[in-house]
C-alpha cells in the first residue's frame, strides 16, 4: 500500500442518536452521503469520541465500522475505522479479523491504558492490526501516567519507534503541542507516514503547512460544511491568503471563538450539527448534551455563520 496519499480535510464521523437512544442510522446515512458526494471529501474517519464509539455496543461498532467502510467504497473513497475502546490484545484482534471483510483503509488505535513507562504494552497493542492485515492509524493523544495521573506527551523513543513501524500508514496527531507535532511531521517524511493533525482549528493548520510541511488535518468548523472541502482543502494547501482569511474571519473564529469556547467541543458540534437539521439533539447518557434553552443563546451565532456560507468563497479575490 502507498504512504503518503492523504491531502486536505480528513472528515471526522459523528454520531446521531434517536429518542429512544438507538442509533440514527437514517440520519449517519445521509450525512456521509452528504460528505461523500461533495468534491474534496476523499477520507472519512469514524473514531473514538466523535463517532461516540465508546457509547456503543461491541455490534454496533461492528455495524457502523461496516456503513462506513461500504459506503466509502461506493463513493471510490476511503474509510478510517475505530475499534471498542476497552478490549484487551486478543479482542482487539478479534474485532480486526472480523471487520477486514469491509476493507477499512486503515484502523485508527487508541491505546486504552495508562503509561507506566513500559513501551512494550503500548507498542504490543499499537501492533495487534497488523495479524489480521490491516493497516493502523496510531491515535496519538496525551498518555494518562501510571504514576500520578498527569496527562503526559508521547516520549520521543516511543513515538519513534511505534511510527517507525512499516504498518503504521498514519497518525492523528493530538498531542495539540507545536514540538511534538513538527517531531511527527519529521518523522513522517522519513518512514513515509501521513500526519492529520488535530486541534487548534484552522489557524493552526496554516502555520503547520507553512512551516513543517503539513499535508492533512483533521476537520472542524468543515464538520457543518462538507460541501466546502475542496475549497477549503485546496485553499490551505496552495496557501491562499484571500480565502484563508475569507474562511476564519467568516466561519472559524466565531464558531470556535463564540461558540465552541463556550460549550466546548463534543457538545458544541452535535448541537451546531443538530441547529444545521443533521440529527435530533441527543446523546447517550453519560454524554452531555446542550440544554435546548442554552443553544437558543447561540443561535444567532450559528445562524449568522450558516448565512457567511451562503456567499461563494471564489468571489472573494473580485472584491
Amino acid at each position: 500500500m502507498n504512504k503518503n496519499t492523504l491531502k486536505g480535510a480528513i472528515f471526522s464521523i459523528p454520531m446521531f442518536f434517536n429518542e429512544d437512544h438507538t442509533v440514527d442510522y437514517k440520519a449517519l446515512k445521509n450525512y456521509l452521503t452528504k460528505c461523500l458526494e461533495s468534491p474534496g471529501v476523499e477520507v472519512i474517519f469514524a473514531m473514538a469520541y466523535n463517532t461516540r464509539y465508546r457509547q456503543l455496543s461491541y455490534s454496533e461498532i461492528v455495524e457502523v465500522s461496516k456503513l462506513c467502510c461500504q459506503m466509502a467504497s461506493s463513493h471510490a473513497k476511503k474509510a478510517i475505522i475505530g475499534h471498542p475502546y476497552t478490549v484487551t490484545n486478543s479482542e482487539l484482534l478479534a474485532y480486526c479479523h472480523e471487520v477486514k471483510q469491509y476493507n477499512p483503509y486503515a484502523i485508527s488505535v487508541l491505546y486504552p491504558e495508562r503509561y507506566y513507562g513500559i513501551k512494550q504494552a503500548v507498542k504490543d497493542f499499537i501492533d495487534t492490526p497488523k495479524q489480521a492485515g490491516i493497516p493502523v492509524l496510531v491515535h496519538e493523544q496525551k498518555l494518562v501516567s501510571g504514576f500520578d495521573g498527569s496527562l503526559i506527551n508521547w516520549p520521543e523513543d516511543l513515538l519513534t519507534e511505534v511510527l517507525s513501524d512499516d504498518n503504521v500508514i498514519a497518525v492523528k496527531e493530538d498531542s495539540k503541542d507545536d514540538q511534538i507535532t513538527a517531531k511527527t511531521i519529521a518523522l513522517s517524511k522519513k518512514y513515509h507516514f501521513d500526519v492529520i493533525v488535530a486541534g487548534g482549528g484552522k489557524r493552526r493548520v496554516r502555520e503547520l503547512i507553512k512551516n513543517h510541511g503539513l499535508s492533512c488535518w483533521l476537520n472542524g468548523s468543515l464538520m457543518l460544511f462538507p460541501e466546502l472541502a475542496k475549497q477549503v482543502s485546496e485553499g490551505y494547501l496552495n496557501q491562499d491568503l484571500a480565502f484563508m482569511d475569507w474562511y476564519e474571519q467568516q466561519i472559524e473564529t466565531p464558531y470556535f471563538d463564540e461558540f465552541i469556547s463556550k460549550v466546548g467541543w463534543h457538545v458544541g458540534h452535535k448541537a451546531a450539527l443538530h441547529y444545521l437539521g443533521y440529527c435530533q439533539l441527543i446523546e447517550r447518557p453519560p454524554m452531555p448534551v446542550l440544554a435546548a434553552v442554552k443553544l437558543d443563546k447561540f443561535k444567532p451565532v450559528l445562524e449568522q455563520i450558516r448565512l457567511n456560507v451562503k456567499r461563494n468563497p471564489t468571489q472573494i479575490h473580485n472584491q
